[in-house]
């Protein structure tokens, strides 16, 4: 991962850095002010030999390995018992060592005794104890077996231990700065680690490379989409995406001039119904008579987008209980809409017949556009059987939901029918990502929304338009 892309995983997931970093914070004040605050007190042992004899003079050349010991002696089982016994403390030994240290001062012949404890007090009386019991200590093992001689080392108590109002731990400002880059550290390697264990689709470049295809528009996602779903030609980015979408699907198949286009996706939720639905009011916007199907007979939704009756539509017609000409409806941006009419036990089969190839023949005659809102090409075959009968088909993929294994084999399956794809559709683009405003830069020009001449309209449309 080089830095352009760290610094767009970041943009990408900033929220889950801002709320780890958040979070741990938090955690971390939580956690400082519930910790018992600890006092110190210190005291110092000085040691020494006597100033006369050759024994004494003996015993100073090796006085500073002896200092030595007698620090690493200080915490001795039998020494804190001896302490917890005469200050009456509710503890083991084993807790007393924790509390407890001694160091040897560096260039000196000194032992520096540090006890921590919950008061202030408390911690006095142990450093007291321990250096005057080490101090006892020391002079049992000094003492020579012949009584009426002086001990070769000699240790002192300084002074009394100090008494400090003031805790040394816990350290509120050091403690709550090393949480918070903690948890920033926390928060930018997860946001790392999800991007890299991240198998959705999130680029332009990554959709292209995965389906063999280019992307002919990205759609940027608007919050509003739910309340008003339909661009209605206005001047949004959305309806500006409709119309770079039409535009690139005209340039994108010079060869030929396509008028029956499948619209689908790898799994359901995609998008697939919105895009199909908003294509076909673009491509009327620009005067052509264009045919909305729903065959999506499992979940149908484009009636309701439209605010039309699903009642009768695509099945009614196959199985003969209405014509073309009776089943289709008009919405009022000029689309003519064909539902699924009632849900048929076996969809696939339906869609399989002759009746259905028959009916393609025919609004081929009759529109300029037929748009199939098909099911998605993974859960259901039908999308798939659709496919042999259409002149190729767009593919949805939604920004961070589609995963690339999904987009393989959904092209896999168009692939494997001998459909052909048009190109695909990265759909609810964020704001910030890389390909947010891709749009508005796609492989076409956007044309003109108003055209300088009236909309021409086939035989069927001018029969739907007579009052």
């Amino acid at each position: 991962m080089d830095l352009r892309q760290f610094l767009g995983t970041l943009r990408v997931r900033w929220k889950f850095s801002v709320a780890t970093l958040v979070l741990g914070t938090v955690a971390t004040v939580i956690l400082v002010l519930s910790i018992t605050p600890q006092y110190q007190s210190s005291v110092k042992l000085l040691f020494s030999t006597p100033t006369t004899g050759t024994t004494d003079y003996a015993a100073s050349l090796i006085l500073p390995q002896r200092v030595a010991s007698y620090a690493d002696l200080a915490r001795d089982p039998s020494l804190m018992q001896r302490v917890i016994t005469r200050l009456s403390l509710n503890m083991t030994y084993e807790e007393l060592q924790s509390k407890i240290t001694a160091e040897v001062i560096p260039s000196t012949l000194t032992i520096e005794i540090s006890a921590q404890a919950d008061t202030p007090e408390l911690a006095q009386q142990i450093a007291d104890s321990e250096s005057q019991q080490l101090v006892d200590f020391v002079t049992e093992l000094e003492k020579p077996e012949d009584n009426n001689t002086q001990p070769s080392i000699i240790a002192r108590v300084a002074g009394r231990a100090n008494l400090s109002s003031s805790p040394v731990s816990p350290n509120l400002p050091l403690n709550i700065l090393v949480g918070i880059l903690l948890s920033l550290f926390v928060g930018i390697a997860g946001a790392v680690l999800r991007d890299l264990l991240d198998r959705t689709v999130k680029s332009r470049q990554d959709v292209e490379e995965i389906a063999d295809s280019a992307v002919l528009a990205t759609l940027p996602y608007e919050p509003q989409v739910k309340k008003q779903p339909l661009s209605n030609g206005g001047g949004g980015t959305l309806a500006e995406a409709f119309r770079v979408l039409r535009t690139n699907l005209e340039f994108a198949n010079l060869d030929s001039n396509p008028k029956t286009i499948l619209v689908s996706s790898a799994v359901p939720n995609e998008g697939k119904t919105l895009v199909a639905t908003n294509l076909a009011l673009s491509m009327a916007q620009a005067g052509r008579s264009v045919l909305l199907i729903d065959a999506d007979m499992r979940n149908p939704n484009v009636a309701d987008l439209l605010g039309l009756e699903n009642s009768v539509g695509l099945v009614t017609v196959l199985v003969g209980r209405a014509t073309l000409d009776e089943a289709t409806q008009m919405h009022a941006s000029g689309v003519a809409f064909l539902g699924t009419g009632p849900t048929p036990p076996n969809p696939a089969e339906v869609l399989n017949t002759q009746a259905m190839r028959d009916l393609f023949v025919l609004v081929r005659q009759e529109y300029d556009t037929v748009i199939i809102d098909a099911p998605p090409m993974l859960p259901v075959a039908d999308a798939s059987i659709l496919m042999t009968e259409v002149d190729g088909a767009l593919l949805l993929v939604r920004y961070g939901s589609t995963t690339r294994e999904q987009l393989r084999l959904a092209v896999s399956r168009i692939e494997t029918v001998g459909g052909r794809l048009f190109g695909t559709v990265l759909n609810r683009t964020p704001r910030r990502a890389d390909d947010s405003y891709g749009y508005s830069y796609g492989y076409g020009v956007p044309e003109p929304d108003a055209p300088s001449r009236p909309p021409t309209l086939s035989r069927r449309a001018h029969h739907r338009a007579a009052p």
